[in-house]
C-alpha cells in the first residue's frame, strides 16, 4: 500500500510559471505524480511532501539531516529520473528547470563492503523524485518553482523475494552437495563474509556457488545481494 503524505497549505498569492510547460499529462509521469507550487523560504517556505526540503532565498532546494538529496541531473521529466546510487548527497543543491532530483531518509539506507549504500525491495521504505517543471513568479519576482514529484518503491531488478529461503542444503549429506544460485545480473554484489566457516562461496558471472565446509548448524544463514540502488536479504538453509 502506498503511504499518504500530507501536504503543506501554499500562501494566497497571485503566482505564474515562467514557463508554460507544467501540464500535468506530460507523457512519461508515473501514476501519482503530484504537482505543488514551492514557495521558497521568504514567500511562504513550502515544503516538499514530508521530506523536509525547502526552496531558499538564494534560490536552492535544501535538506536537513533527516534527507539525503541528490541530483540526477537534465532529464526529459519525472518518469526519467532514476537513481543508481546513494553515494554523493548534498546538503544544497540549485533549483533548475528541466533537472531532476531524489531524496531519500538515511536511516533506511544499507552499507555493504564495498561502500555503496542502497534501500531494501522488502516494501518497508520509499523513495522521493521530483522535477522542476519551471521557476514560479509573482509579477517580476522569482518566488519559487513548479515541481512534480512522486514517491517511489525501490525497483526489484529481478532479485530473489526479500526474507525468501534461496537454498536449502541437507546436512546429512553436506560434504557431498553443491548448490548454485542464478541472478539476473552479473553486476551484483553479495555479502556472507559472517560464515565463511561455513560456508565457501564462489561467484562465477551471474552465479553464487556454495559448499558446505564444516559439518553445519541447522537454520538459515542471511545472504544480502544488491544490484545498483536495491538490496535483499534471503537465506540459505541447512535442514536435517
Amino acid at each position: 500500500m502506498k503511504k499518504v503524505f500530507w501536504l503543506p497549505l501554499l500562501a494566497a498569492v497571485t503566482l505564474t510559471t515562467v514557463v508554460a510547460c507544467s501540464d500535468d499529462d506530460t507523457p512519461g509521469d508515473p501514476e501519482g505524480t503530484v504537482m505543488l507550487n514551492m514557495l521558497d523560504e521568504d514567500n511562504g517556505k513550502t515544503l516538499l511532501a514530508t521530506s523536509g526540503i525547502y526552496i531558499d532565498n538564494g534560490y536552492n532546494f535544501v535538506t536537513g539531516d533527516d534527507c539525503r538529496l541528490f541530483s540526477a541531473g537534465k532529464v526529459g521529466g519525472l518518469g526519467s529520473i532514476s537513481p543508481e546510487s546513494f553515494d554523493n548527497p548534498a546538503p544544497r543543491i540549485a533549483v533548475q528547470a528541466g533537472y531532476g532530483y531524489f531524496a531519500v531518509r538515511p536511516r533506511a539506507l544499507c552499507s555493504f563492503p564495498s561502500g555503496a549504500l542502497a534501500l531494501p525491495i522488502d516494501g518497508s521504505v520509499d523513495y522521493l523524485r521530483f522535477y522542476v517543471v519551471s521557476p514560479l513568479a509573482q509579477g517580476d519576482k522569482i518566488v519559487g518553482a513548479a515541481v512534480k514529484y512522486s514517491i517511489e518503491d525501490p525497483r526489484t531488478y529481478g532479485l530473489p523475494a526479500f526474507d525468501s529461503t534461496v537454498l536449502t542444503f541437507h546436512r546429512a549429506t553436506y560434504d557431498d552437495e553443491r548448490l548454485t544460485l542464478t541472478l539476473p545480473t552479473s553486476d551484483f554484489e553479495y555479502d556472507f563474509n559472517d560464515y565463511g566457516r561455513v560456508f565457501e562461496c564462489t561467484r562465477e558471472g551471474r552465479k553464487l556457488h556454495f559448499r558446505l565446509v564444516e559439518y553445519p548448524d541447522l537454520g538459515r544463514y542471511a545472504l544480502w545481494i544488491r544490484v545498483r540502488e536495491s538490496y535483499t536479504r534471503v537465506y540459505v538453509e541447512v535442514c536435517d
